[in-house]
């Protein structure tokens, strides 16, 4: 299963998602106001996103990390793993925020503009344009990583509640006319970005959550560089992402 889940992903990517102005996952329909029709890529985009997304976190080998090794660990004990895809290497790990899921999916949707003032991996990051209330596009930028410099991203994002309480919430770059790459960073791509918050199965107050990123940070960096400066940003953003939450429910260290 974990084979035929990371070959349709790929074939995915590579085909691209065709336009469409109303998609509708888990009985939520998305539909775009006559205005933003120009955005129907992107909503597309999203929507493939989130179903590459949905299948990967639901398949039981991913569940078990068969086939990832482990690349890295964070401060507090959480392993990131790394796999090699023909799009560059997935990379992802688990962790325990602070705060009700709905207050974490909460923050980590509406809080983007917010995002620099907080997380010092952070360059910038705003809002382009909210296509509905479960479908956007955002632009952010990452401040240097070991001897890569910032990278700067557009990606439509799209996300649903699930059964079980929690949220799914998924990624992917996309071409924007009002935001033409900028001269001072390199454009990245990302092939894949998402999360899956669920409430914690013993604490209510606390929310447990699975990342996984797909990215080609583009430019002329060896390959010994990327695999390196990957789980790299994935820790340091999950690390700023725990002390955050922990902050926001007053558990600060």
């Amino acid at each position: 299963m974990r084979t035929v889940v990371l070959v349709l992903i790929s074939l995915q990517l590579s085909r691209g998602a065709p336009a469409s102005s109303s998609v509708t996952l888990h009985g939520i329909t998305d539909t775009l106001k006559p205005e933003d029709e120009k955005f129907a890529k992107a909503l597309s985009t999203a929507a493939d996103a989130f179903k590459e997304a949905e299948a990967l976190l639901d398949d039981a080998a991913f569940v078990a990390k068969r086939g990832w090794n482990k690349e890295s660990a964070t401060e507090g004990g959480d392993i990131v793993y790394g796999k090699d895809t023909p799009h560059g290497k997935m990379v992802t790990v688990s962790t325990v925020l602070e705060g009700h899921v709905d207050a974490v999916m909460k923050e980590t949707w509406t809080g983007v503009s917010g995002l620099p003032d907080w997380n010092p991996n952070i360059n910038f990051a705003s809002s382009i344009v909210s296509l509905t209330d479960h479908a956007d596009i955002i632009t952010y930028g990452n401040n240097d990583v070991l001897i890569v410099t910032g990278r700067e991203f557009v990606s439509a994002r799209m996300y649903r509640p699930i059964a079980d309480g929690g949220y799914i919430m998924a990624s992917r770059s996309v071409d924007v006319d009002s935001k033409p790459e900028s001269e001072d960073k390199v454009r990245a791509h990302l092939h894949l970005a998402a999360v899956v918050f669920r409430p914690h199965p013993e604490d209510k107050a606390k929310t447990t959550c699975t990342v996984v990123m797909l990215v080609d940070l583009k430019g002329l960096l060896p390959q010994l560089v990327v695999n390196q400066v990957v789980p790299k940003i994935m820790v340091m953003d999950i690390e700023q992402n725990v002390k955050h939450f922990k902050q926001l429910a007053g558990k600060s260290e």
